[in-house]
């Protein structure tokens, strides 16, 4: 019995596999295909392509049409490719050689430099070549009306070819001495990103310490300092992050610019500084100013873990002679009260689930059996398929006999 069911899998599994090539083999046996394979062959992919395509409609050929319709579209691609690539390095070669034979004169010379680099970069993809063309416009015509867009196009050369030390000193060029550049906001962004560990770190950083001083308690100085903030707390600089995170709350110009700051603070506070009274305060104060922001339920669920496992009160107890500690009721009971928010408030998110453990587990600390009994039922309740569900089921029925 085995063998014959053996026997069958295996006449199954060779006719499934059959089938397909099957399929290859017939439409390579047509007439369509025969002449597509001519037309490509003579590189007229575009006949092959519509000689090929009517197969599409027969059943028979349907899927085996469409996958060699692919491979012509493919090699037609790669062969415009090909020749695209060859039409862009003669037009560089000709470029070259018209302006170092004095082909173009005057102001005219640094814009055809310019077009030529952007050639090698864009095209090309030789940044090598270039950077050379992009830096020798800086030496030769530094008055140039576009130089700042020339230091920005030079550093993102770099950048691509792993020059990153060099990428940041043109890219932070840029942010300091053309501040009105159509660049300036994403050179700024670049420059904030790659500084970290490179010789122009400080300089990049106090670049935007002046900004930042420049527009403070205006409009802008909420996204200044959330770039200083980041920048300082990348610099392992976790302090002073935090006040500039503290002067953008001040000058957000939006509740989302508000809100990203507050976060930020937090992560400083909790995360970093450990400094975890202050973190449950500044919570409070961003669920006060922005109690409709999307996402709260996470920060009023941080609050539960905060006193939950951060703070630091402490009961002492006597046991046997001995002293012993635990953590007080009275941070376990806070604890529960934002944990209520946020199955209360909350009740359709993930973290609600999360709260509703927590404070099952909370109230057996406290011996309080019949409230944790109470907590676990619920999360049954409300999340019936979670992956805990077996197992909090379990709980339950252990806990009946407290």
């Amino acid at each position: 019995m085995k063998k014959s069911l053996l026997l069958l899998f295996s006449c199954s599994a060779i006719f499934f596999n059959t089938v397909p090539n099957l399929y290859a083999q017939a439409i390579q046996r047509t007439l369509e295909y025969q002449n597509a394979m001519k037309a490509l062959g003579e590189g007229d992919y575009e006949k092959a392509y519509e000689i090929i395509s009517p197969l599409m409609q027969k059943d028979k050929y349907r899927g085996a049409a469409l996958y060699e319709m692919g491979k012509i579209r493919n090699r037609q691609a790669e062969a415009e490719m090909s020749i695209a690539l060859s039409h862009f390095n003669e037009a560089a070669d000709y470029m070259n050689n018209g302006i170092t034979s004095n082909g173009v004169n005057g102001s005219e010379v640094p814009k055809a430099m310019f077009d030529l680099a952007t050639l090698y970069s864009e095209k090309l993809k030789d940044y090598i070549s270039a950077i050379d063309i992009y830096s020798k416009i800086i030496d030769n015509y530094p008055t140039y009306l576009a130089i700042d867009k020339v230091y920005y196009n030079l550093a993102s050369c770099e950048e691509s070819n792993g020059m990153i030390e060099e990428a940041v000193s043109h890219y932070h060029k840029v942010v300091s001495e053309y501040p009105y550049s159509t660049f300036f906001a994403v050179a700024k962004e670049k420059t904030r990103k790659l500084s970290k560990g490179t010789k122009s770190a400080d300089a990049v950083m106090e670049t935007q310490e002046q900004f930042a001083e420049e527009v403070s308690n205006t409009s802008e100085g909420g996204k200044a300092n959330l770039d200083l903030g980041d920048m300082q707390a990348q610099q392992g600089k976790y302090k002073q992050a935090a006040d500039s995170y503290r002067k953008a709350i001040r000058d957000a110009s939006s509740q989302e610019e508000g809100v990203e700051a507050y976060r930020k603070l937090v992560s400083m506070l909790d995360e970093k500084q450990k400094d975890y009274k202050a973190a449950a305060e500044v919570i409070e104060e961003m669920l006060d100013a922005y109690p409709n922001a999307a996402g709260n339920e996470d920060m009023v669920y941080k609050l539960g873990q905060i006193y939950e496992n951060d703070m630091d009160s402490m009961k002492k107890q006597i046991v046997d002679g001995q002293v012993r500690y635990r953590k007080s009721d009275e941070s376990s009971r806070k604890a529960i009260e934002y944990y209520d928010s946020v199955t209360s408030k909350y009740p359709d998110t993930s973290v609600a689930a999360d709260a509703y453990l927590h404070k099952g587990k909370l109230y057996e600390d406290l011996k309080e059996y019949a409230e944790a009994r109470a907590e676990y039922e619920s999360f049954i309740k409300d999340f019936p398929n979670h992956s805990e569900a077996q197992n909090i089921k379990r709980k339950i029925k252990e806990l009946r006999d407290y």
